[in-house]
């Protein structure tokens, strides 16, 4: 049993799926975001913080000691909405983590970090990094500043480079890239209960059609208990776009040029 685990992002899609799992994980649950929210279980207390502050940052870790980060802008975006709330509040996290003596974080990551990748490929962890999106920087940015503070300071974290989260696939791309919600959870769990370093896994269920491949030997023992493949898209759904890069619209936005640019930088 953990003493306490802070949540961030604890009012977001996925941050409010992963509450309940991690109270029961925790002495005391510290939930956190910009927007409002009240505590539900009995161990859990909760905060309004601005993760791009960073003397409250420092306020809000204090007695922490692992933390579920699940925080930020969610989608591509301008340098002025991502720096202060992916860039800038990650620096903190971390920064403050380490004078407060938080021990891990467990981080969601994202696809698009290799979201640049053909359709046409399966890929593992050892592959380039090929973000697709400003967002996808600011996601493989939080990777490398993940490294940094383990090999300097022995903060420990494992990323999950997160597909698409949802009750069951609803479009063609995601029978490569759905993780069920339990999952999810499964690799959080394993995440702060499981001797990690400055690790990633991603985040995909059982899917045949996936592009994405984790070690034999994962940082975590993750076994996937889902499948895309037990599920059928409605047939009166209307055909979803092929995308040529994994990353899907994020890569297809603003793109410009040469289709085929980014493929033939694939290796």
């Amino acid at each position: 049993m953990i003493n306490r685990i802070l949540l961030t992002g604890a009012a977001g899609k996925l941050g409010r799926r992963l509450r309940a799992p991690l109270s029961k994980l925790c002495t005391e649950l510290v939930v956190s975001d910009l927007l409002p929210l009240q505590a539900e279980a009995t161990n859990e207390r909760a905060f309004v913080c601005d993760l791009s502050d960073t003397a409250a940052v420092g306020e809000l870790l204090q007695g922490v000691d692992a933390v579920v980060h699940f925080a930020g802008y969610p989608r591509e975006a301008s340098w002025h909405t991502l720096v202060p709330a992916n860039l800038l509040s990650t620096v903190n996290l971390w920064e403050q983590g380490v004078r407060a003596g938080v021990q891990r974080i467990v981080y969601a990551s994202s696809n698009h970090v290799t979201g640049f990748h053909p359709t046409d490929r399966i890929i593992g962890l050892e592959d380039e990094v090929k973000a697709d999106s400003r967002y996808g920087v600011t996601k493989a940015f939080t990777e490398t500043l993940a490294r940094f503070y383990y090999e300097k300071f022995g903060l420990q974290s494992l990323g999950i480079r997160i597909g698409r989260c949802e009750d069951s696939p609803t479009d063609e791309r995601m029978f490569s890239t759905w993780i069920h919600p339990d999952d999810l959870n499964q690799i959080v769990r394993l995440g702060l209960t499981h001797p990690v370093a400055a690790d990633l896994i991603y985040g995909v269920s059982r899917n045949s059609k996936g592009w994405w491949r984790n070690p034999a030997q994962p940082a975590v023992p993750y076994l996937p208990a889902h499948s895309a493949d037990d599920y059928l898209l409605d047939p009166a759904s209307p055909p979803g776009e092929r995308y040529r890069y994994q990353g899907g619209h994020f890569a297809t936005g603003e793109y410009g040029g040469d289709p085929e640019r980014a493929a033939r930088n694939s290796h």
